[in-house]
């Protein structure tokens, strides 16, 4: 087991803004913006947003544009755009259209942002190969230009990242969700891989630190990674690590810290999923908080078979893990995106559930919740569910962010046009 627990430093970005619960009285959903899709616009965006210091927000459309081939069936290659408050509205702003060939195409997570405002990024497909990329965005005098830093090659390489890239000391960290050689059920190409990207005097080269194997280690890796002071690399794989009972044969997932070691990369499982009480599939990282404790969401399993939220804590030397909260279906099902939280909140989506209708065989569609730490355990609270009534956004796909203007996030369908929105829970 790991020695080495969380650091506080990494709380900045994710706990930025204080929001105490009686603020939360009778919350109230804001459409900040409809997804139209076509020649003009995105659609279905799959990752969450990213706020700069004046307030605009950035983020991917996995489809829309006017670029046809990312599928044999004439998909559409996503883009890159922002947000910009204009009053009491928010005008959009189209920064970067993918065409699916060599600068990529599908993004389907999140973006970074470095200090000089640059924005970081992977598709899922597209590059020099066809099996994905990472890429960075820049301003030049008010004009976007892409760069793509890496293409995936498949084989003994990654490929198909659908995650976002960590920055941490000048180099580049994330996970492909294949690739990487070993034989795994159902991927020829692999279970996906750990990479990092370290730039010199001929640009960026890769390093491939891990090739997960669908034993132990796990398989299929969704999430974002977080880093501690000593380099050493935290995330969560959508598969493997138990491959019994309910798990057979494809595993329900862990959670791993990848450590940095004179001879190398060591993987060391800190939590095997099993299903039943712990719950399956996180397809999401961790959120590190103090205490040298983490919190995550699986998106399937638990008491309640709708997911879980949990906690991993450092302590005595080594991890332990906690369910706070099972979903069960009326308070929101299979969470999906990263957790945020302050003081004693946590704050997150649910794909699916809640009491809104309309949605697959009309029934429910999502909702943000919150869970609040009491003398007595973790009370959960509905703050909103989504319902398919031609105005509402369904299907939130990913986590929520803290602004001053709430809690913001994305849907993956939905809307004026169903294809999607941003949209603002506000007290």
């Amino acid at each position: 087991m790991s020695t080495t627990p969380f650091v506080h430093a990494l709380l900045s970005t994710s706990l930025m803004l204080m929001v105490v619960c009686s603020a939360w009285a009778a919350p109230k959903e804001v459409i900040l913006y409809n997804f139209n899709g076509g020649s003009g616009d995105g659609a279905n965006p799959v990752g969450g947003l990213i706020a700069d210091k004046s307030g605009n927000l950035y983020g991917t459309t996995g489809t829309g544009g006017p670029y046809t081939d990312c599928s044999p069936f004439g998909q559409t290659c996503g883009m890159v755009f922002e947000l910009s408050p204009a009053g009491n509205s928010w005008t959009e702003t189209i920064l970067y259209t993918f065409t699916g060939g060599f600068d990529g195409g599908e993004p389907l997570a999140s973006l970074v942002m470095d200090n000089s405002g640059n924005l970081y990024g992977t598709t899922a497909i597209g590059g020099n190969f066809g099996y994905g990329t990472v890429f960075e965005l820049s301003n030049s005098n008010g004009t976007w230009s892409e760069n793509v830093l890496y293409s995936f090659q498949g084989g003994f390489d990654g490929a198909y990242p659908q995650s976002s890239v960590t920055l941490h000391g000048g180099y580049i960290v994330g996970m492909t969700y294949a690739g990487g050689g070993n034989p795994c059920i159902d991927a020829p190409s692999g279970c996906g891989t750990i990479f990092q990207l370290v730039h010199g005097q001929n640009g960026w080269t890769e390093n491939v630190l891990w090739r997960f194997a669908n034993s132990s280690d796990g398989a299929f890796p969704y999430a974002n990674l977080i880093v501690d002071g000593a380099g050493n690399l935290y995330g969560t794989t959508s598969q493997g690590g138990y491959l019994q009972n309910n798990c057979a044969p494809y595993g329900c997932g862990n959670i791993f810290q990848l450590k940095r070691t004179q001879s190398g990369w060591n993987l060391n499982p800190l939590h095997e999923f099993t299903f039943d009480t712990d719950g399956a599939s996180p397809y999401t990282g961790l959120l590190p908080a103090s205490g040298n404790t983490a919190y995550g969401t699986s998106a399937s399993g638990g008491t309640g078979f709708g997911g879980t939220v949990y906690s991993l804590k450092f302590s005595g030397g080594s991890w332990v893990f906690n369910v706070l909260y099972s979903f069960s279906g009326p308070d929101g099902s299979a969470p999906e995106g990263v957790l945020v939280a302050k003081g004693n909140n946590l704050f997150g989506t649910t794909y699916s559930g809640g009491s809104g209708s309309g949605c697959f065989f009309g029934g429910p569609c999502g909702t943000v919740f919150m869970l609040t730490k009491t003398q007595s355990g973790w009370k959960q609270r509905v703050l909103h569910s989504f319902t398919a009534n031609g105005s509402d956004g369904v299907y939130p796909d990913d986590g929520l962010i803290l602004t001053k203007n709430g809690l913001l996030a994305t849907t993956n369908a939905g809307g004026s046009s169903d294809k999607g929105t941003v949209f603002a829970i506000v007290p």
